[in-house]
């Protein structure tokens, strides 16, 4: 059979914990701006990725939550495929297995997310599901056929091994992959409020996350780290990308700049900074907190959402493993 794509665009998340603004304008927003652009992607909650290093009791509890905060955010389940990972947990762990043969102990060792998280885990402490997870990921994309993969600079390490295992398995037995591109998004850096490192939810004080109430959304945002006058920082480049991101009002966006342009002529304008950011946040979070709220009180909605999801998702993996399996086994 002749190797075609299944899936137009095709990312994920993992289930671990709240969303942050962050998140969401470094991997939701995307998503949306595509669905604007007539692409209907596909996004998967990537359960399995989140028990490399997590309790699967744990992730169980957020993988609903994260896909009432995807509808919320605006994600319209009509112009995209949402679907569990473990739904095909089979297929996935199978093809997984199955791609193993075709890299090396060594080739892992080299993937600089994979380094990194061995090194945060400790090597000598760290589980071989936690070393085997670039190949899952591969697994993940090879086995809906997807021809595109939402990927920022950080990232594109992941994909290379997708790409890589795509050509050595066709190398092996004939055009059965076709080969993953990566669809480029802007890495936006979002730094924590504090100004040590991203916003992250393992920093709970300089992180902004979406179920926070407003009193204490204003608390953190008062306490963040400023800039001294006519000094442009990193961190405050990263709160005015956080206030234009956040930002619906074209005059809070005006209001924003002027007062950037008052800070780099030398004036005292830091606290007034932080009242407009905290009020462009406070608005974000109020109104998709309202309709989280809405969402989440429709079971029916969710229930059809993830049906709809794990039918295609099915699917195409079971096609996808028809063909792999007939090309090894023959």
């Amino acid at each position: 059979m002749k190797k075609e794509y299944k899936v137009k665009v095709f990312t994920g998340i993992r289930p671990t914990g709240d969303l942050t603004v962050a998140n969401y304008l470094g991997a939701v927003e995307p998503i949306l701006n595509l669905t604007k652009e007539g692409i209907e992607p596909m996004v998967f909650v990537a359960d399995l990725h989140a028990i490399t290093d997590e309790e699967p009791s744990s992730v169980k509890k957020f993988i609903n939550e994260i896909v009432i905060d995807y509808l919320a955010l605006g994600l319209n389940p009509d112009k995209s495929i949402i679907f569990i990972q473990s739904v095909i947990k089979s297929q996935v762990f199978t093809l997984m297995s199955y791609l193993t043969r075709h890299i090396t102990v060594a080739e892992l060792l080299r993937v600089p997310t994979l380094k990194d998280k061995l090194k945060n885990a400790r090597e000598e402490t760290a589980n071989s599901f936690l070393f085997l997870y670039p190949v899952l990921m591969a697994a993940d994309i090879l086995i809906q056929r997807a021809e595109q993969v939402p990927v920022g600079k950080d990232q594109q390490s992941h994909l290379e091994i997708a790409r890589l295992l795509a050509r050595r398995f066709n190398d092996r037995y004939g055009d059965i992959f076709p080969i993953p591109k990566p669809h480029k998004v802007e890495s936006l850096k979002i730094l924590s409020l504090k100004g040590n490192g991203k916003m992250s939810k393992s920093i709970p004080d300089g992180a902004i996350f979406l179920n926070d109430d407003i009193k204490s959304v204003t608390k953190k945002i008062k306490g963040a780290v400023t800039s001294i006058e006519g000094k442009m920082t990193e961190g405050l480049e990263s709160n005015i990308l956080l206030a234009k991101g956040l930002c619906k009002k074209e005059e809070d966006k005006i209001a924003v700049d002027k007062i950037v342009s008052e800070h780099m002529a030398g004036k005292k304008v830091m606290g007034e900074f932080k009242k407009i950011l905290a009020k462009i946040v406070s608005e974000f979070l109020t109104d998709f907190q309202q309709c989280r709220k809405k969402i989440a009180k429709d079971d029916k909605l969710i229930k059809s959402v993830l049906d709809k999801g794990a039918k295609i998702a099915t699917e195409n993996a079971n096609e996808t493993m028809s063909i792999v399996e007939k090309a090894m086994f023959k």
